[in-house]
């Protein structure tokens, strides 16, 4: 069903990329699809919009070393963005802004938070614990002046397919709940659309997720 898939414009942003903000929004401009999707569930959407309902979000996450874990990756996505001038979510909202203007419709196709956070419960503790005890450090180099040499990077070709295979290959189960299982969901989402409107679709996903996602979704095609 290669056909099908032509229909989809699949935007690669990357997050706290204000490069990755504008390329959204001229994708969404230019392409005129029937469907603006992102790379967002209901939850996090309100969050980006109603910044003041973090707080009942946290809420959600149970276990120690799992808030601990979310908290040290929004401290890490904020560091970043302080630096380059955009916030998680801009290039979403941007997308959005823009398919709203043309007249398409919008469809938040991640997997739902909570779910997210369900399934890091099986995660081997000893992956959690690692990866933790590793953002701090990011976080400081981040803050020492190396965001910028870290966005460069991951716009060479290749460097996030790379980094991706280094994720998967230390972190197999982290990676399975936060990259695999939502690949698969965003996939069967598209999939949902494509069987729905005959027109195109522009779909906004983090650069970690587009490939992921085609795969998935030429099978389920």
């Amino acid at each position: 069903m290669a056909d099908k898939l032509e229909r989809i414009v699949f935007v690669s942003v990357i997050h706290t990329d204000i490069e990755s903000v504008e390329e959204a929004r001229r994708v969404v401009r230019e392409a005129k699809p029937d469907v603006v999707a992102v790379e967002l569930d209901h939850d996090r959407y309100e969050q980006l919009v109603n910044p003041q309902k973090n707080q009942a979000a946290d809420s959600a996450i149970s276990g120690d070393m799992t808030q601990n874990l979310m908290q040290q990756l929004a401290i890490l996505e904020k560091s970043l963005g302080d630096i380059t001038g955009s916030d998680v979510g801009d290039e979403m909202l941007a997308a959005i802004e823009e398919g709203r203007a043309i007249g398409a419709k919008i469809a938040l196709v991640d997997r739902p938070m909570t779910a997210t956070i369900q399934a890091m419960m099986q995660v081997p503790i000893n992956e959690i614990y690692k990866l933790t005890q590793m953002l701090p450090d990011a976080t400081k180099d981040i803050k020492n002046g190396g965001a910028i040499d870290i966005l460069s990077m991951l716009k060479e070709d290749g460097a996030v397919d790379d980094l991706m295979d280094q994720f998967k290959a230390e972190f197999p189960s982290l990676a399975n709940v936060l990259i695999e299982q939502r690949d698969q969901y965003v996939a069967k989402a598209l999939q949902y659309i494509l069987n729905d409107v005959k027109g195109k679709i522009v779909a906004v996903l983090g650069a970690g997720h587009i490939q992921g996602v085609r795969t998935a979704l030429m099978h389920l095609l």
